[in-house]
């Protein structure tokens, strides 16, 4: 549309079609790309959480293990809910770990680990911890 101006030329107000297409094709692919990174960083934040959330367990598991008087070599394992699935081994360190078995001490190296499964839609997740601690030998 054009309007007269004072002068006698004439003056374009408004925009044409096409480039109001163009424009809300612009927008389109703006908002469109704004909506996938936001989903991506929703992703990225839950996969986080799960993460952080197993972390905890094993940190729990560990500590249940560390603050019993006594280390039996054992593996156990459960489910802790929320798709969530545990193992833990407590098994005598050997020598390539660091403990000479032929010194005369009297005291045991265990070692303790822990491992934390979960599922998510790209497979299953696994986050693991060890550790070692000194026990005395108790004589009988």
């Amino acid at each position: 549309m054009t309007r007269p101006t004072a002068g006698g030329e004439a003056r374009q107000a408004g925009f044409t079609l096409i480039e109001i297409a163009v424009g809300m094709a612009v927008l389109g692919l703006c908002v469109t790309a704004a909506l996938q990174t936001f989903g991506g960083g929703m992703q990225l934040a839950k996969a986080s959480s799960r993460r952080t959330e197993a972390v905890m367990h094993a940190k729990a598991l560990m500590d249940a293990a560390l603050w019993s008087p006594e280390l039996i070599n054992d593996v156990s394992h459960g489910e802790i809910g929320n798709g969530y699935r545990w193992e833990r081994r407590i098994r005598d360190a050997r020598a390539d770990e660091g403990f000479d078995d032929e010194a005369e001490v009297d005291v045991r190296l265990a070692v303790v680990s822990v491992k934390v499964e979960w599922d998510e839609p790209q497979g299953v997740k696994v986050y693991r911890v060890a550790t070692m601690r000194v026990q005395p030998e108790y004589e009988d």
